[in-house]
Order: C-alpha cells, then sequence, then structure tokens
C-alpha cells in the first residue's frame, strides 16, 4: 500500500493512524480495445495535522522506525476496502487492486482470513478484489506460496507486480501463478524506441499467454509507450498519461474521470491508425518481396547447377530486405555459396556469425524439411537469429527443378524480420 509521511513527522505516525489520518485516492487502470475502465488501484496518503496530504513512501519509513509497520499496513487496507466499497458510482465489474505486503504477515491463513472479513465487512466479494504481491518484499518462497493459495481458495484474484523490475525472479511465476502480471516501468519507459524491451515485453506477454494470465503496463507517461505496449499485446494500461490518482469524489458514473475516458478514446484511435498503416507498409513490402522471389525462381528453374550463382548474385542487391541467397538439394545439402546483400551489416562476433559456406547441411532446418516432407509450396519460418549476419531473420524456401535433370532444389531467401 503506497503510503508517504514526512521524515520529521515519525513521532505523530502513531497518533494519525489512531485518528484514522489515512485518505485512499485510485488510479484507473484501463482496457484501451474496449474502452473502459476495468480496475482501480488503491493508492493511500497520510494527512498531516492541518489536513495535508503526505508524500506516500515517509509513512512506512516512519511506521517501520516505530515498529508499527503492520498497523500502518492494516490502517491502508481498510481505507481502501472501504472507501472503494462507498465509491458512489462503483460497479461490480470493476476490481479494485489492492497491495498486500507479505512480510508484514505472519501467518498465510491469518492474513487471507484478515482480508477476507475485511472485504466481507464492507459488503464486497473477493472476486471483486485483485491483490497485488510486490516482488521484492518475499524474501521467503514457502510464505509467498502458503499466501497466494489461502488467498486463491478465498476466490481473491492474484496480481504479481512489478515483474520485469531489477529484482523480480521469474521463479515466482510458478509458485504464485498469478491471474495478472503488472509490468514494471523501468521496462515501460522509451519502449517505443528500445528493442531489447520491446522483445523482453513481448516475451512476458507471450509467457502470460500461456499460463493464462492478463498483462498490465504500469507507469505509462507517453502515447509513444502507450502504443507500443497495446501494440506488444500488453491488456491493461496503467500510468500518468491516461489518468493520475484520483479522490474517490471525482469518480463518475464510469468509474473513471472524463480526463482519463477522453485520453482513451484518443488512444484507441491512434493505436488503430498505427496498426492499420502497418498492416498495410508490410503488405506493399512482402508484395514486392513475392514479386522479386518469383522471378527469381522464374530464372532458376530450368537452369543448370553451374547457373544458378549468377542469377542468385543479380537478384540479391534488388530489395533492401533481402540479407542473401542460397540453393539447397534434394538432401538439404547447400549447392551455391550464401550470397550476401552488400549493404548488409553483420553483427560482429567471428566465428559465431558468418554466412554459411558450399556444402553446408540444412537439413534439420525446418525451412527445408518442412518444405519438402510436409510438401508445401512454401515456407516462412518465424524469427530467429541468423548466423550468416546476426541479425533476426526470416527463412521463406521454394522447391524448383533444374532443366538438365529435373532435379528438386530448395530456392531460401533470408529476409530481414
Amino acid at each position: 500500500m503506497h503510503t508517504r509521511v514526512e521524515p520529521h513527522l515519525g513521532a505523530v505516525a502513531a497518533r494519525r493512524l489512531e485518528a484514522r489520518r489515512i485518505v485512499t485516492h485510485f488510479q484507473p487502470i484501463f482496457s484501451v480495445r474496449r474502452r473502459l475502465v476495468v480496475g482501480l488501484e488503491a493508492l493511500s496518503r497520510g494527512v498531516d495535522l492541518g489536513g495535508e496530504l503526505i508524500a506516500p513512501a515517509s509513512l512506512f519509513k516512519s511506521a517501520l522506525a516505530e515498529g508499527r509497520s503492520e498497523a500502518v499496513e492494516s490502517a491502508c487496507r481498510e481505507s481502501a476496502v472501504r472507501t472503494f466499497a462507498q465509491l458512489p458510482a462503483r460497479l461490480d465489474d470493476v476490481l479494485l487492486f489492492l497491495n498486500l505486503d507479505v512480510a508484514a504477515s505472519a501467518s498465510p491463513d491469518a492474513a487471507a482470513a484478515e482480508l477476507q472479513a475485511l472485504v466481507y465487512g464492507a459488503g464486497l466479494q473477493p472476486c471483486q478484489v485483485a491483490v497485488e504481491f510486490l516482488e521484492a518484499r518475499f524474501d521467503d518462497p514457502s510464505q509467498f506460496a502458503a499466501l497466494a493459495a489461502a488467498l486463491r481458495r478465498l476466490g481473491f484474484l492474484m496480481a504479481l507486480d512489478d515483474v520485469g523490475a531489477g529484482h523480480s525472479n521469474l521463479d515466482r511465476i510458478p509458485l504464485f501463478r498469478p491471474d495478472i502480471l503488472k509490468i514494471d516501468r523501468s521496462l515501460v519507459a522509451d519502449v517505443h524506441s528500445d528493442f531489447y524491451k520491446q522483445e523482453t515485453l513481448k516475451s512476458l506477454v507471450g509467457l502470460s499467454r500461456r499460463i493464462g494470465a492478463l498483462v498490465i503496463a504500469e507507469g505509462i507517461e507517453t502515447e509513444a509507450e502507450a502504443v507500443t505496449v497495446l501494440e506488444l499485446g500488453c491488456d491493461l494500461l496503467q500510468g500518468y498519461f491516461l489518468a493520475k490518482p484520483q479522490p474517490a469524489e471525482a469518480f463518475s458514473a464510469a468509474a473513471a474521470g472524463p480526463h482519463g475516458m477522453s485520453v482513451v478514446d484518443t488512444l484507441a484511435r491512434s493505436f488503430r491508425s498505427r496498426m492499420v498503416g502497418e498492416i498495410h507498409d508490410r503488405r506493399q513490402a512482402y508484395r514486392r518481396l513475392n514479386g522479386l522471389l518469383g522471378r527469381v525462381l522464374g530464372e532458376l528453374t530450368g537452369r543448370s547447377q553451374a547457373e544458378l550463382h549468377e542469377v542468385l548474385a543479380r537478384a540479391v542487391d534488388e530489395d533492401p530486405r533481402i540479407e542473401c541467397l542460397y540453393v539447397l538439394d534434394a538432401a538439404g545439402l547447400q549447392i551455391t555459396e550464401t550470397i550476401c546483400n552488400e549493404a548488409m551489416a553483420r553483427r560482429p562476433g567471428g566465428a559465431m556469425f558468418r554466412p554459411a559456406p558450399l556444402g553446408t547441411d540444412h537439413s534439420l532446418k525446418e525451412y527445408f524439411y518442412v518444405l519438402v516432407d510436409v510438401e508445401l509450396p512454401r515456407y516462412t519460418t518465424d524469427p530467429y537469429v541468423s548466423l550468416a549476419s546476426g541479425h533476426l531473420c526470416r527463412t521463406i524456401s521454394t522447391c524448383f527443378q533444374d532443366g538438365a535433370d529435373g532435379c528438386t532444389y530448395v530456392l531460401c531467401a533470408d529476409v530481414r524480420a
């Protein structure tokens, strides 16, 4: 629970707690594709003696120094649940996202039962609450797994927070079996311009799909970040770009302030426009590429083996997406040199990344055995790291026959992914 008090106020933290001088604001979590709010994350603030809100991290620092961490956590949870239940426009399909510090709980079963009682007492059901576990706070995996299991049995949803942060450990995912993965801001920041962040986020989204979890990208601060995480497959978005934390009275019948929904509508249009544009550009590029490969196949068909190199050398520089061309025989052995695009920059790596020489055996490569054994007219691989260049590429393979004895050969084109 994110609650703050200035360090010099630590001496009055206990009195403030007893007086329940804690208020809860909510930050919406949006589904841009559905144009609605699916959740509200509870964010607690301290209130000083003059009624002013106090920065969240300091209350816990003061409470920790006084040995009152568990009491402060409990007060924050009570405020969050009570305030959420009293929202004038609370909808049954909007989730409360509630932070839980497992380190402050001595017994997993007792902590789960206490939270259940709190939720029931406010007139809510456990299925309306997603419990956020902060990954940084788990030192005992058995306690972590036991608390998650106890909460799951009671009907709470499980959300794993700060996934992708420096301290996060993927081995906690099978222990926790989360319903929701919240991607940390460290992966989201400038993701639109960082290839490695994009691939890492894409992998986490793929993992979430396989285990049946939703993905929330949190800390969205720009439209470019928002559009990119949507393109990479994130289900839900949260951050200042969409809506800042707001007091309970700011929420309308749609459970979000008007600013948030206006931004979501604009973002939805931008995302759709970008995706349509990218699909159009890819279709045009593949159309040009397919036209070129079709012409190359026409020139290769009927040629003798000695003439193949000349045809590949003329064609390889005609499309900047082509990294290299080569031909295999019916056994998967390479019968031409790897003809590389002269403009292709190779990744440093010495013996690791270099074009395959004449005679290389490709028989266990899927672009060969799937094409030949399944008798497909053409096969395109998923992206992989090319050993010729070190870049991500796809291989497009197609069969053709020579003119001398009708032998079958395979044209392979490595294309930048």
